[in-house]
């Protein structure tokens, strides 16, 4: 039952594949659901660690404040609080994503552009070990999606390009750097992004190349990926029709009324991608995590709490986020319970994130401390992020990457003298990942370096 373990990319040996074994018997069905969770956190609620400990999911995804001090200390909170080590993880995807109290280093377009592979190896490197002395130990990272619709609002600055060959050589030198700290890899958006020029955070995308022009360019990548040993693949709200439709004449256009729909069906919730093409035909063994399960290109398809049973039913090993974790867990419960998840597929779930905690040692870890980093303590964790040293050298490396900029009426740089008063329109930040609007920091940094800013169309400039 847990052989698979024993093989890339898990390489259990034995003493972790008995932690799984013992620790996998010894849950009961609703610890087992909880364990098939990734839960968002975020802010400075002083009841957080307290909510977790509560839900014992399977990890959390830490959306860090500017507070180092805090995060340090809840980190270490919700490992104590845990009963099974948790997952806890980030995108290290740098630039935006960069640690607020870090290093800020280039994203990957930049580094794409510099195109040398051991400055991506020395980010990679910065990243994860400022990452480590926070307890980080999973990332979802790298981003191998192909940068083919210059208008593409999910790759734009956060994949390595347009050239397949250069992303492999980038992402995957940032795979081996982060798994070689204990940092899980997650390759994504798999089957691939970058080809619609619509964000999956609103609607379902398309993945429209023929299997052929797959296999030669998202399908390598993946199958690279898949050779070098990344744990993790992220299956994304990305439908792949051409794939559905050659397994068989109940997904072809002349199917019937459902056809259509089938061969729409995201991955997230696609057996069809994740069984039949992931596991079966590029041969993962790892762990498939869902994207963010309250992006409307997943609930554009399926009601939000419809769709947390199918996440686990159809081949993923994990769900990302819950507005509602009480509910959405009861809904996965009762789904178990009733068969319409088989007890077979919760069990290799499961283990299956298990046995990533194993992989990455967290079976070995005090409670208190991450098992990717040294003993050490807080304040020298904290004195290990954003050093002096890492500062420069991620200045240098982002020096180098060419910049351009398409300026037809001379208004760059925009100066005090010349363009005091400033008109934004803008309909503030939203995102389906939030319950509240992102605020909107640009009109407040103008102000302060002392423009005259007026928001909204209505309102006169005077």
């Amino acid at each position: 039952m847990t052989r698979f373990l024993t093989r890339p990319p898990f390489n259990l040996d034995p003493a972790a594949l008995a932690w799984v074994t013992e620790t996998h018997a010894a849950l009961t069905l609703p610890q087992k659901v909880a364990q098939l969770f990734n839960l968002i956190s975020m802010g400075k609620d002083p009841g957080e660690a307290a909510r977790l400990a509560a839900l014992q999911p399977g990890g959390i995804t830490r959306f860090f404040s500017p507070d180092a001090d805090h995060e340090l200390t809840l980190l270490e909170d919700v490992r104590a609080g845990a009963l099974i080590p948790p997952l806890i993880s980030a995108d290290l995807e740098g630039s935006r994503m960069s640690l607020p109290f870090g290093t800020e280093v280039p994203n990957p377009l930049a580094l794409a552009a510099i195109d040398d592979v051991e400055a991506s190896r020395s980010i990679a490197r910065i990243m994860a070990e400022e990452a480590v002395a926070l307890g980080v130990n999973w990332s979802f990272t790298p981003v191998l999606d192909i940068n083919a619709a210059f208008r593409s609002p999910i790759v734009a600055t956060r994949s390595f390009g347009s050239d397949p060959a250069r992303i492999a050589r980038h992402a995957l030198a940032q795979a081996e750097v982060f798994q070689q700290h204990g940092i899980a890899a997650t390759v994504k958006h798999f089957p691939g992004e970058g080809h619609d020029d619509r964000d999956q955070h609103l609607v379902t995308t398309i993945m429209p190349l023929s299997i052929a022009d797959w296999e030669a360019t998202h399908g390598a990548l993946y199958r690279a990926a898949i050779a070098a040993g990344v744990l993790c693949v992220m299956s994304a709200h990305i439908a792949f029709p051409a794939f559905v439709r050659s397994l068989g004449p109940e997904a072809g256009p002349d199917a019937g009324p459902d056809a259509g729909i089938e061969a729409f069906r995201p991955a997230s919730v696609s057996r069809r991608l994740n069984i039949d093409l992931l596991r079966s035909r590029l041969g993962f063994n790892g762990l498939i995590v869902s994207d963010a399960s309250e992006m409307a290109g997943l609930t554009a398809w399926v009601k939000a709490e419809d769709g947390k049973p199918l996440i686990i039913a159809n081949g993923c090993d994990m769900i990302m986020f819950s507005h509602d974790p009480e509910s959405d867990m009861a809904a996965v419960l009762a789904a178990a319970r009733s068969g319409a998840i088989p007890a077979t597929r919760i069990d290799d779930a499961v283990l299956r994130v298990l046995g990533l905690k194993a992989a990455l040692g967290l079976h070995r870890a005090p409670a208190h401390a991450a098992a990717n980093a040294p003993a050490r303590s807080k304040a020298d964790r904290r004195n290990a992020i954003g050093t002096a040293q890492n500062r420069s050298l991620a200045r240098s490396i982002t020096a180098r990457a060419p910049t351009l900029v398409k300026d037809i009426q001379g208004l760059l740089p925009i100066s005090r003298a010349r363009h005091r008063r400033i008109r934004i329109l803008s309909t503030g930040i939203i995102s389906p990942l939030h319950r509240d609007p992102i605020a909107f920091a640009l009109p407040d940094m103008l102000v302060a370096e002392g423009f005259e800013v007026t928001l909204g169309p209505d309102a006169p400039i005077t």
